[in-house]
């Protein structure tokens, strides 16, 4: 199959989280492996455990992609707001470039809105990677976003922020997760 040609996608399953860390660990961790890890910028971020994981299987039954998606109850320039984080995106080196993970983002993004009804999606990523999410409609937000590490509550500027509208449309302003980062 040429890059750029369509992965058959056999199913996309959502597991609980924790069960699902267990089932594409083989895949996150040839994605990240340690080597990898110890030279990204977001490898002291401690973060907050998926409540669910997207996990997409080839017609061999293998897992070729992942996404994992946080519930969070925040807050928005202090108003309530529930939120559908996502984190964890990844893809199979030999399956890159074949709409995996856009069909993922997609199912995550559909899951968002009509199973657990989020006001927004909110991500981070690497500044390379951000275009192909403003590709599936995800938005750069150019407003501040608070969260917990063990240091305390900080401002997270580590990876790029962007969001996607469902209910509300935010652009800028202050985002406390209340919480750890996905």
């Amino acid at each position: 199959m040429q890059r750029g040609q369509a992965q058959t996608i056999d199913r996309i399953d959502v597991v609980a989280g924790d069960a699902g860390r267990e089932r594409a660990a083989s895949l996150l961790s040839s994605v990240w492996p340690p080597e990898v890890v110890a030279e990204l910028p977001w490898r002291n971020v401690v973060c907050a455990p998926p409540d669910e994981r997207l996990l997409a299987f080839n017609l061999a039954g293998e897992i070729i992609g992942h996404a994992g998606i946080t519930l969070r109850v925040a807050a928005w320039n202090d108003c309530p707001v529930k939120i559908g984080g996502i984190g964890g995106v990844a893809t199979r080196a030999d399956s890159r470039g074949r709409g995996v993970a856009s069909a993922v983002m997609r199912s995550a993004v559909q899951r968002m809105k009509i199973v657990h009804d989020v006001d927004f999606g909110l991500l981070f990523c690497e500044t390379r990677h951000a275009h192909f999410y403003e590709l599936l409609g995800w938005r750069v937000f150019d407003g501040d976003i608070v969260v917990q590490q063990p240091q305390g509550r900080v401002r997270y500027e580590v990876m790029r922020s962007l969001v996607f509208d469902v209910k509300v449309a935010i652009g800028s302003g202050l985002v406390d997760l209340n919480g750890l980062p996905w």
